[in-house]
């Protein structure tokens, strides 16, 4: 329990946690934010501690691909550095910021409760070091101690509760400015003793390398606007964005395989052809190279990818990235079995395992869906329209790869249509979801602000001009010309060019926009 009436804001707390764990410069385990309220000369400053929650119900434990996370017996949620691959993923699912990337052995890390103090009878270090005992730890089970006596009898609050986690962490007399990270307002010009940056949005979390293809940021513009007397944030701890452009290629990369059997599905279904080459080993192979190249996204994105084989050999099967890398795993064999009866020139076997791959493939376009579910702290990625708009974008990228190939391929007019008209269905739907996430009511206020950055904020020019121009409304036009009657290859392979673009601005959007709601 942290008692903001009695924190003087020193903090020794934080000090004393980077002393005990050698915690690098740059991040933080426990931390203390600043907010500050009204206008000169009438202000006044509060103080808020930040750390883990250990929660009983940790959302990164439960993401966690290694089981690096977890919850001992005692309650206290420890982390086992020797296993974690760095994805990043209990980042995303902590609601309370609490974790980072140590810079040094690029795993993530966070409080820890002092395990090892704890264990011979001492306090955490925080604890013994505050000047004004505002910190009291101990058993909540045990009825008898101080922490278990003001649970019961005083009047306290929590963070983020709507969240589900059941938090471990107490405040009293905070003002709910400090703990609400949406009711003070981040001007983004870096606070007191910092300067003026939006580093907090970084994409590479290991400084000093530098993404050459996406530069650091600055803040997004908040979503309501600072008054002046509005609460304001004048100190807090940099909290990078987790997950850049990799993920979204990845996104592209896994639709476009998964999408090129479904669409191929799609024309079987209506012509059971399977004589042409991209039938039998052209689509088996693109899609390979195209799964090969997400396998590749995903390793390079850790930042242990020297680990990655741990997904595999240590997974942890509650997290949608293990069952992620079994249906991955599952669609390369069927892929393999594919293209090798193409290549035997075995007909009946091609069409069955087109067959089983269409299905295989819905898994690879749509587990990223609930896979985001499993993000507990990012509320635009809990969208019930995620997995169709997964699906959607894999039939249109699919379809698309379909029409571009036929520049190089001999495909027939009929295929050739029928990867037009689903690339055109596809885009349709991808429209109506995109206007029914735009007008539909947003139950939460995190949601409501990042789909303010994505569509008005700092990423509205991804979304509106890539995601719906180029990539909704370009390949309607050039689709519809290809199945026009005078319409050509090429408007068709232009209908999957745009397709694929638009479809990564639009995830790229959705992807960052997710990630630029402060939670602290």
């Amino acid at each position: 329990m942290i008692d903001q009436q009695t924190c003087i804001g020193c903090h020794a707390c934080t000090v004393a946690c980077k002393t005990e764990h050698q915690v690098p410069l740059g991040v933080d385990r426990t931390w203390v934010k600043y907010i500050e309220k009204g206008k000169w000369p009438d202000t006044r400053r509060f103080f808020s501690v930040m750390r883990c929650n250990h929660c009983t119900d940790a959302p990164c434990v439960e993401i966690c691909p290694t089981s690096a996370l977890f919850t001992r017996h005692d309650g206290i949620v420890d982390f086992d550095t020797d296993r974690c691959i760095g994805c990043k993923s209990c980042m995303q699912a902590c609601p309370y910021d609490a974790l980072y990337i140590d810079p040094g052995d690029h795993t993530a890390q966070k409080c820890n409760y002092c395990v090892h103090r704890v264990e011979v009878g001492l306090e955490p270090a925080c604890v013994v070091v505050c000047p004004e005992q505002a910190i009291i730890a101990g058993d909540i089970d045990d009825p008898t101690s101080r922490i278990a006596t003001m649970v019961a009898t005083e009047r306290l609050t929590q963070r983020a509760v709507e969240q589900g986690t059941n938090p471990n962490l107490w405040y009293r007399g905070a003002d709910e400015a400090s703990l609400d990270p949406l009711a003070a307002v981040d001007r983004g010009d870096g606070g007191i003793w910092s300067d003026p940056a939006g580093s907090w949005l970084a994409i590479d979390l290991t400084p000093p390398e530098v993404d050459p293809l996406h530069p650091v940021p600055q803040a997004p513009e908040p979503a309501v606007e600072y008054d002046g007397d509005a609460p304001r944030v004048v100190y807090n701890t940099s909290h990078p964005m987790p997950w850049g452009w990799r993920v979204s290629s990845y996104f592209l990369t896994k639709g476009i395989s998964a999408g090129i059997s479904l669409a191929l599905l799609m024309f079987i279904i209506d012509t059971p052809d399977v004589s042409s080459a991209w039938v039998r080993w052209g689509a088996p192979l693109v899609a390979g190279v195209f799964l090969a190249l997400t396998g590749l996204l995903l390793v390079v994105d850790l930042k242990r990818p020297d680990r990655f084989l741990y997904l595999l050999t240590k997974g942890n099967p509650r997290s949608w990235l293990v069952r992620g890398a079994w249906i991955l795993s599952a669609y390369a064999l069927v892929l393999a079995i594919w293209f090798f009866l193409g290549v035997a020139g075995s007909e009946s076997g091609v069409e069955a395992m087109i067959w089983l791959a269409a299905i295989v493939a819905i898994g690879v376009a749509g587990y990223t869906a609930f896979l985001f579910g499993q993000a507990e702290a990012r509320d635009l990625w809990q969208a019930p329209t995620l997995f169709f708009h997964m699906l959607a974008g894999a039939a249109a990228v699919g379809a698309g790869a379909g029409l571009v190939a036929s520049l190089g391929f001999e495909t027939t007019d009929r295929m050739q249509n029928s990867f037009a008209m689903t690339l055109v269905v596809a885009v349709v739907v991808l429209g109506a979801i995109a206007v029914v996430d735009l007008f539909s009511r947003h139950p939460t206020r995190n949601i409501a602000a990042a789909m303010h950055h994505m569509t008005r904020g700092a990423y509205a020019t991804e979304w509106w001009a890539g995601g719906i121009v180029l990539g909704v409304l370009g390949p309607l036009v050039l689709g519809g010309l290809a199945l026009s009657s005078d319409g050509s290859s090429w408007a068709g392979a232009m209908a999957g060019v745009f397709a694929m673009a638009g479809l990564w601005f639009s995830d790229d959007a959705f992807v960052r926009a997710g990630q630029s709601v402060p939670l602290s």
